[in-house]
């Protein structure tokens, strides 16, 4: 009986060390998302399944999205989509609705793409509140925007870990739809971030969704300054080691040899070469 008694108490202690090693594993990973997420200018950060955005009530889209891509997310399991757009409960102030797009001639273009979150259920669901959404030109969101999607996906591959922060620029907007009137702007940006080998890599793009064109990714690289000078956020502040570098990074408008390379599948796929 004293035996028994004993193997009980040793297995209640290894689950209770289990579980405290998990719960410290668990806030270090919330940490850590915290650490990369930009502050919030215009709008109000919620925090939702794998990912972070900051809405502002004003336009009904986020100033930004956050979140991190690693190839460990991305080797496994995919789940079908089966979740339609809808408005997010969480928002405090209300979020856009999907009647706001019906009939107006712009796609619910989404910021995370659900293709980033499909390894995880509740994150890919997530990832169709219209709080994740802002409107798009279909020829865009279907074109170079995708092709965008795509490499992004590409390099959380190559480099094991990512972060991507994705957004709109307010100013010289295009319009607004629907009874909430959800602004539809002009400028789209991404930026991603990584280390390698102890070294910071970094790349922005800046698009005009009414530009229809042919042009190869490469065309769309922008300092990161310009983003965030447009912008007024600032996107990863504290993550190049030291300021001359972040200087060096972010003032860069070019792609260093070796890095960032773009898939020439997904160019050839959105031109149909």
């Amino acid at each position: 009986m004293l035996f028994g008694l004993a193997f009980l108490i040793g297995i209640m202690l290894l689950f209770w060390y289990n579980v405290k090693d998990y719960q410290k594993t668990e806030v270090a990973k919330t940490a850590e998302v915290k650490n990369v997420l930009p502050d919030a200018v215009s709008g109000v950060i919620y925090n939702k399944p794998y990912y972070s955005l900051s809405y502002v009530e004003q336009y009904e889209i986020p100033e930004w999205v956050a979140y991190k891509l690693t190839v460990g997310m991305l080797n496994q399991q995919k789940f079908p989509r089966n979740q339609d757009f809808n408005p997010d409960p969480a928002i405090t102030s209300t979020s856009a609705h999907y009647h706001d797009y019906k009939q107006s001639g712009y796609r619910r273009g989404h910021l995370v793409p659900s293709a980033d979150m499909a390894w995880n259920k509740p994150a890919m669901d997530a990832t169709f509140l219209l709080s994740n959404i802002a409107p798009m030109r279909e020829e865009f969101n279907d074109g170079v925007w995708l092709e965008l999607e795509h490499n992004v996906r590409d390099w959380a591959r190559r480099y094991n870990e990512i972060d991507v922060v994705t957004g709109p620029v307010f100013r010289d907007s295009i319009a607004v739809i629907g009874r909430n009137d959800v602004l539809v702007p002009r400028y789209f940006y991404k930026a991603v971030f990584t280390t390698q080998n102890q070294k910071p890599e970094v790349i922005g793009f800046l698009f005009d969704q009414t530009i229809n064109t042919a042009e190869r990714l490469d065309a769309f690289v922008v300092p990161i300054d310009s983003i965030e000078k447009l912008t007024g956020i600032d996107l990863f502040a504290g993550r190049y080691g030291d300021w001359d570098e972040e200087i060096r990074l972010e003032k860069r408008d070019k792609i260093e040899k070796g890095q960032w390379l773009f898939n020439e599948k997904w160019y050839k796929e959105r031109t149909n070469n």
